[in-house]
Formats: C-alpha cells, sequence, structure tokens
C-alpha cells in the first residue's frame, strides 16, 4: 500500500491500524542520510513479527521499508523500539539513556551494538537495523557463554575507574551514588506491593521471605558502602543472554542499553549469571567457571585482582543489591500458577543464595 506523505507532525498510521511514533517525513529524511540519496521515497511500510521476543522495556516492532530512488537494495528491515517513560521515577528515561549510548558513546565501546538511523531527541523512539537472527539463548554452548563473558570483560576494562569521568553523562544512571535515594525508594515500594498484594499471593504470605527483604532494606547503606570498595565503570545494566545477539559465525552485538549505569563490574557478571540460571537452567557451564574466567581474562586486560576472599564479600553485595534493587519488583508480577511450578529454581537461583549471603554479611 502506497502511504501519502503526512501534512503535520503527528504521528503517522504507516501500515495497519496502529500509530507509528515518528512522521513519514522523519524516516524519510534520515534514510536520505543514511543512503546519501536525495531523491529517496518510502513506497510501502510493513510491519514485520519477532519469532522471539524477550522481555524488554518499551514495545519493540519491526517494519519493512520499501523506497524507491537510485538504490540498488530498495528495501530495509528495521526495528521501531518505543520507551515507556521511567525504569525509577527521579531517574532519566530509559530511552534518554539508550539513544545517548548510541549517540554519544558509541563510538567508544569495545563492543558491537546495533546500529542506529534515526531516533527522537529524548529517547521517546528509536529506529534501529534489525540484526540478524542469532542463536537463540536456549541453544547456546558454552562457548558462547565464555564469548558473552569476554564481551562484559572489554566492556568493563575499557571504562574500568573511569566513574568520575562517566559522571559528565547525567543521562547515565548512578545507582550508587547520586540516584542512591531514588533506587532505595523504589525497592522499598517494591517490597511493599509485594507484601500487600491483593489478593494475596504465595510470596506476600512468606513471612520468612518479607522478614528477610526488610533485613536488607534497612542495610542498604552498608551494601552501598561495600560495594563503593570496587572501582566504577560503565555497566550495560541488564546483562544476560536475552539482550546479546550471537551469530554462527560468533560474532557478537549487545543491545537494551536502557539499563547502562556507573558501577562496579560485577553487579553487571552477577546480573548475567543468575538472570540465565533463572531464565535457562540448567546452563552449559557451571557459574563457577565463567567466575574464574572472569578474573582472569580482566586481570589480563588491567591487572586488577581480587582475593578471593575480597571476591567473596563484594559477590555476597552485589547479589543483595541485584536483587533487592532489580528483582523484586519483578517477584511481585509473577501469577502463582507460573510461580508455583518455578518456585523451585526461584529458591534455587535466588531466595536460597540472597539468604545465605545476608546471614553471612549482615548483622
Amino acid at each position: 500500500m502506497d502511504h501519502p506523505e503526512p501534512q503535520s507532525s503527528s504521528p503517522t498510521v504507516l501500515s495497519g491500524s496502529r500509530p507509528w511514533a515518528f512522521t513519514q517525513p522523519e524516516l524519510t529524511a534520515s534514510l536520505r542520510r543514511y543512503t546519501g540519496d536525495p531523491s529517496l521515497i518510502i513506497t510501502k511500510i510493513t510491519e514485520q513479527d519477532f519469532p522471539y521476543r524477550r522481555p524488554s522495556i518499551g514495545r519493540i516492532r519491526g517494519i519493512m521499508v520499501e523506497c524507491q530512488g537510485s538504490l540498488e537494495e530498495p528495501k530495509f528491515n528495521l526495528v521501531v523500539k518505543e520507551s515507556q517513560g521511567s525504569t525509577r521515577t527521579g531517574t532519566a528515561g530509559a530511552g534518554l539513556r539508550e539513544v545517548s549510548i548510541y549517540k554519544t558513546l558509541g563510538e567508544q565501546l569495545p563492543v558491537r551494538i546495533p546500529e542506529l538511523l534515526t531516533a527522537h531527541p529524548g529517547g521517546g523512539w528509536l529506529v534501529m537495523f534489525r540484526l540478524p537472527e542469532g542463536r537463540q539463548p536456549e541453544q547456546w554452548t558454552a562457548a558462547d557463554y565464555l564469548l558473552a563473558t569476554d564481551q562484559l570483560v572489554a566492556l568493563h576494562d575499557r571504562f574500568w575507574g573511569l566513574g568520575e569521568d562517566l559522571a559528565t553523562y547525567s543521562w547515565l544512571s548512578r545507582p550508587l551514588d547520586s540516584d542512591f535515594t531514588i533506587y532505595v525508594r523504589a525497592a522499598t515500594h517494591s517490597v511493599q506491593n509485594l507484601s500487600e498484594a491483593a489478593p494475596p499471593t504465595m510470596l506476600s504470605e512468606n513471612a520468612e521471605l518479607r522478614e528477610l527483604l526488610n533485613h536488607i532494606l534497612g542495610h542498604m547503606d552498608e551494601i552501598n558502602k561495600k560495594l563503593h570498595q570496587s572501582p566504577a565503570t560503565l555497566l550495560h545494566g541488564d546483562y544476560w543472554p536475552g539482550n546479546i545477539n550471537i551469530l554462527s559465525d560468533g560474532s557478537l552485538t549487545i543491545y537494551d542499553w536502557e539499563e547502562a549505569a556507573i558501577g562496579p563490574a560485577i553487579v553487571d557478571l552477577v546480573t548475567f549469571l543468575h538472570t540465565s540460571q533463572w531464565w535457562f537452567d540448567p546452563l552449559p557451564i557451571s557459574a563457577d567457571e565463567l567466575i574464574t574466567h572472569y578474573r582472569e581474562r580482566l586481570g589480563e586486560a588491567n591487572g586488577f585482582t581480587w582475593s578471593d576472599e575480597d571476591w567473596a564479600l563484594q559477590a555476597d553485595y552485589a547479589l543483595m543489591w541485584v536483587f533487592i534493587a532489580e528483582w523484586v519488583g519483578l517477584l511481585a508480577s509473577i501469577p502463582d500458577a507460573v510461580l508455583n511450578e518455578r518456585l523451585p529454581l526461584l529458591d534455587a537461583v535466588w531466595l536460597d543464595p540472597v539468604r545465605s549471603a545476608a546471614d553471612r554479611r549482615l548483622s
């Protein structure tokens, strides 16, 4: 279907019954800049399905854009991502963080990221070139997990100890510094929502869990202080296989940078290990092997090492932080029917390790 040029800057219905966040002139102008063809016009836009869609912040849709002009290949396979607000009230919007990563830090990143075509200045929407279908995380091998760990090392090493320099980018989240009170307030609200769920759930009626969560909340300053003992770096913030594209040739692309932050590297690693276990247990490689690999590769890259005792301490505090700041809010939304089936995994991946960490570290 042909689409006439819109007469206003309001979102345009380009296909189907749902409006798009961008206008056709905006998309046309960005494609002209990209191709260098001032005669390019868009003739058709068709929405494309995502066969494997993972949890994400905001709405993600695929589009096929057909054009006329002096192009040898007149079709563009794109992704439209519409961010929805902030991950936490008081911090920069998720979309603003992601678009700023692409436009400001993209060339400095040592890892491959999707190619951005155009975006709203405030991150309300982004249009990127769609990645080829990679190996699904359920089929990842041990080598894939090691490769993803290597990429995490490269990211952390590039910005190791540059927390103060990164602080000039005000859109980056700083959960353990200027945004700390916001994170604590959000975590407290999540714990309250979980405890006061109506109707009651398996977790809201779990008195031991409520006691554990409130115990951790009462030690947030201590957790913050301990995690500050490690140098700050750039964090992806949501590093797990669902945000990593690995092709059959071994090339790897990292996407979904809405949670980009400044903080201790171990927080990213803990997120990677435990989120991977939650979604894809059993993994083809043990967490201990991945931890050893990470520590060895980071030491080779920049010489920074932890003693086993220091690593264990940092890992405990990072686990409690990730659980209370990121996962409690998700637990409140899990229906009992799903939770009942996955409760043994929840205990093994999150509750038992967090409880053990609290017993070891929090008086």
